[in-house]
C-alpha cells in the first residue's frame, strides 16, 4: 500500500532532546503514541513510524490497486525466461550503431570477457540502454542522473507499505535544517528499501561496474528514514548503492517507437519508472517490429522522431 507521510515542523527535534530520546529503543509504542498515529490518519497496521511530529497522512492506493516488483529478481527472471525461449544474451557494452544509406547495418560492442571490439550484423535494433542510450546513439536526447539508495533489515518485521515522505530535518551537528523527501518501501524478505534525491556530481561511467557510490549520501538517507522510524533506526544497513536514471533532456518521455533510421527503434528515458513501465515498453516495441504498428496503447506523443532522433 502506498502513502504520503508528512513530518511536522518544530516537533521535538532539537539536537539535545533527540540525543536523549534516540539512545533508548522502546520496542513497543505507548497508548499515547498509538493515539497520535490514529489522529493523523495513519492506518492501524502502519505501526513502524514515529508518532511524534506527524502532521498528516494521505493514502494513495490499496493492496488491490498496488504491487511491488523487486528489480533484480524481476530482470534476472525475465532474462532466464528469454534464454529458455532461445534468446542468446551477450554480456558486454555496446559502443556504437552503424548505418548505411539511412538504415541500420550493424552494432559494435565489447564483450565483458574481452576488450576487443566486435561487430554484430543486424537489420533491426531495439535501443534500450537506459542512461547509456546517448553513449550508443549520439542523437539521443537522454541524460543521466545519479541516485543513491540503501536497504535496511529493520529491528522487527514491518507491514507492507511504500511511503513517499516529506521530512523536516532538525538543525544541529553543523547541519542546517532542510526538508527531505526519501521514499521508503517495505519488502517481503524482511528488508526495507529507501532512496533519496539525485545528483549530477559524477559523470556517467562506461559501465555499471564503475558506478561510484558516495557513502555520505547513503548515510544521509539512513539518517532521514531513522528520523521517522525507530525500527529503521535500530535496524541493520545491509546495502549502500548508487545507480543512474535516464532522463529526457527536454522533459516528457519516455521515448518509445521508431527513429528516423530504418530498423532502429528506441525505448528509453523512463527515469525512475523503468521497472514499472519496462514490460509495457517491450510489448509495444515487439508490436512495432512484428506487426508494423503499436496496438496496445497510443504512443504517438512518445515518438522519438519528435525529439529529433
Amino acid at each position: 500500500m502506498y502513502g504520503v507521510l508528512a513530518k511536522q515542523k518544530n516537533a521535538k527535534n532539537d539536537a539535545d532532546s533527540r540525543n536523549k530520546e534516540d539512545s533508548v529503543s522502546l520496542q513497543k509504542r505507548t497508548q499515547k503514541a498509538i493515539g497520535l498515529l490514529r489522529a493523523a490518519g495513519v492506518p492501524k497496521d502502519l505501526d513502524w513510524v514515529a508518532a511524534d511530529g506527524i502532521q498528516s497522512y494521505e493514502e494513495m492506493g490499496t493492496p488491490a490497486t498496488t504491487a511491488q516488483v523487486h528489480p533484480y529478481q524481476f530482470t534476472t527472471s525475465m532474462a532466464q525466461f528469454a534464454e529458455e525461449k532461445g534468446v542468446k544474451i551477450v554480456y558486454g557494452s555496446a559502443t556504437s550503431i552503424e548505418q548505411d544509406e539511412g538504415a541500420v547495418k550493424s552494432i559494435s560492442y565489447k564483450s565483458r570477457d574481452s576488450s576487443e571490439e566486435q561487430k554484430l550484423d543486424a537489420d533491426t535494433v531495439i535501443l534500450t540502454a537506459g542512461p547509456w542510450t546517448k553513449t550508443v546513439w549520439k542523437p539521443s536526447p537522454i541524460s543521466a542522473l545519479r541516485a543513491h539508495s540503501v536497504t535496511i533489515r529493520p529491528s522487527r518485521p514491518v507491514s507492507a507499505y511504500a511511503l513517499f515522505t516529506s521530512i523536516d530535518m532538525p538543525r544541529g551537528n553543523g547541519r542546517r535544517g532542510e526538508t527531505v523527501t526519501p521514499e521508503i518501501y517495505a519488502r517481503p524478505n524482511q528488508e526495507v528499501y529507501a532512496c533519496g534525491e539525485g545528483d549530477h556530481l559524477v559523470p556517467l561511467p562506461t559501465s555499471t561496474d564503475l558506478v561510484q557510490c558516495d557513502e555520505s549520501r547513503c548515510q544521509d538517507i539512513v539518517d532521514q528514514v531513522s528520523a521517522v522510524s525507530e525500527e529503521l533506526r535500530d535496524g541493520e544497513v545491509t546495502a549502500k548503492q548508487a545507480c543512474y536514471l535516464p532522463n529526457v533532456n527536454r522533459g516528457g518521455g519516455p521515448l518509445i517507437g521508431k527513429t528516423s533510421v530504418k530498423g532502429l527503434l528506441m525505448g528509453a528515458g523512463h527515469t525512475c519508472w523503468g521497472i514499472q513501465n519496462g514490460p509495457a515498453t517491450g510489448k509495444l516495441l515487439s508490436e512495432l517490429v512484428f506487426d508494423g504498428e503499436a496496438t496496445s496503447a497510443q504512443i504517438g506523443s512518445l515518438d522519438p522522431r519528435k525529439f529529433g532522433v
